[in-house]
């Protein structure tokens, strides 16, 4: 009786499309969104969750990014720093396969462990990296940007940047560390504590003030 052949076990493929892909980045996106403007607001005594609307939440992800470049390029620079570092891992440990101690014994072994796992796993390698980069980002960002406006407002060094109109007519010139669909959050100069002011029936208007020239 003949020996029955082995039969290939086909690797199982991901189920998950491009949609679920796309659910899933978004949904990491909003947690650092939410996260990074939380560490922020943290050092300037605000607990921005409080007077977040569920709007506020959803277009974090947006409103971080697009309120500043630096993280913007930041996370672009991330994202190419992940992917170079995916690629050149697998030809780093093709490298070391080369040298002599490593051409037999238990580290040859742990060697080709390593290197199977990498080409095996080259997309899941990737998809980590760009997350833990981005992430990484994200919080360096929120705390570094949070600490320099901390200092800036306890040594009474900031610049006023906007000029808001109440409904009562009155203006006021301020140095505005954020806003959202509810909420401004900004600092008048020589004040040390944040205010809040609703928009909604207090603001009139917002202007932006001319950046000022250094004597």
């Amino acid at each position: 009786m003949e020996e029955q052949s082995d039969i290939p076990i086909e690797k199982k493929e991901s189920n998950l499309g491009i949609q679920d892909y796309l659910s899933l980045g978004y949904v990491f996106l909003l947690v650092l969104g939410v996260f990074y403007q939380t560490i922020y607001f943290k050092y300037l005594g605000v607990n921005i969750l409080e007077y977040s609307s569920i709007l506020d939440v959803l277009i974090s992800p947006i409103a971080v990014l697009t309120g500043d470049l630096k993280l913007l390029l930041g996370v672009v620079i991330c994202c190419v720093l992940a992917l170079v570092y995916a690629k050149y891992l697998p030809k780093y440990y093709d490298w070391l396969s080369k040298k002599k101690k490593y051409q037999t014994g238990k580290k040859k072994d742990k060697l080709d462990k390593v290197r199977h796992s990498l080409k095996s796993g080259s997309k899941v390698l990737v998809t980590f990296l760009i997350a833990l980069y981005i992430m990484g980002g994200f919080i360096g960002f929120g705390i570094g940007r949070g600490q320099r406006t901390k200092e800036k407002i306890e040594n009474d060094e900031i610049k006023l940047s906007h000029q808001i109109t109440f409904e009562d007519g009155q203006s006021q010139n301020i140095k505005m560390l954020g806003k959202n669909s509810l909420y401004v959050f900004y600092i008048t100069k020589g004040d040390q504590e944040v205010s809040i002011a609703p928009i909604d029936s207090n603001i009139k208007v917002i202007k932006k003030l001319k950046k000022e020239k250094d004597d």
